[in-house]
């Protein structure tokens, strides 16, 4: 993970040598690479090759079409095929990780939520309120991201393809779908499964970002 996020610095300072002409495919290339099953390293390392290309066939004053061959997903499905696969170990590791930072980031919202509702009703003790609907929500959160995530690096050249409007109206009516089923979850599911003090709740997710980092290393 170390050598991942070196090699991920390098490459951020990289590809700002890429001209703007050149962004669009190169960004759809990474996005594309992103939702493989390679590891980070990998993919950096990737990613690196990439940058390398274009900024040489820049100086040489090419087209990306010319430096890249012009069918960029089968490039990038080719590069895909070629390299190792993540291990079970890696998978394992890499789902603990999305799993702790995305609960963190869901708690660190609903510390917000619960201090804003202690200030408003004027609490001089803030509780730290966690109910049905919030897990069932957390849960529905969590998978509507993966899923548009993945759905965004699959069909990342599809705007490459006029095809900008339908991706944007299934994301938009995903959106829908997922801010329905949170208000529903709000109204419906209001029993309370636990109930802290703010200040232990803010610990215990401080120690979720803690663990989330040391299993990330």
């Amino acid at each position: 993970m170390k050598k991942a996020k070196e090699l991920l610095k390098r490459n951020n300072l990289r590809e700002k040598g890429i001209f703007k002409e050149n962004q669009e495919v190169y960004t759809n290339m990474i996005v594309y690479i992103r939702s493989s099953d390679m590891t980070d390293y990998n993919q950096e390392s990737v990613r690196e090759d990439i940058i390398h290309m274009i900024l040489d066939g820049q100086q040489r004053g090419d087209t990306i079409e010319k430096i890249m061959g012009g069918d960029y997903k089968e490039l990038c499905d080719e590069i895909i095929a070629a390299m190792p696969k993540k291990t079970l170990k890696e998978r394992i590791i890499e789902f603990i990780a999305i799993f702790l930072k995305s609960l963190g980031v869901l708690g660190v919202i609903a510390l917000v939520e619960n201090l804003v509702s202690g200030l408003l009703a004027g609490s001089k003790s803030f509780r730290f309120i966690l109910t049905v609907g919030d897990i069932i929500n957390a849960v529905i959160i969590v998978l509507a991201a993966i899923a548009i995530y993945y759905y965004v690096s699959k069909t990342a050249f599809n705007t490459m393809k006029k095809k900008k409007v339908t991706s944007f109206l299934k994301l938009w009516l995903a959106a829908s779908i997922v801010s329905g089923l949170v208000i529903l979850g709000n109204v419906y599911f209001t029993t309370a499964v636990l109930e802290i003090p703010l200040t232990l709740a803010a610990i215990l997710v401080l120690a979720i970002f803690l663990i989330e980092r040391i299993v990330d290393r």
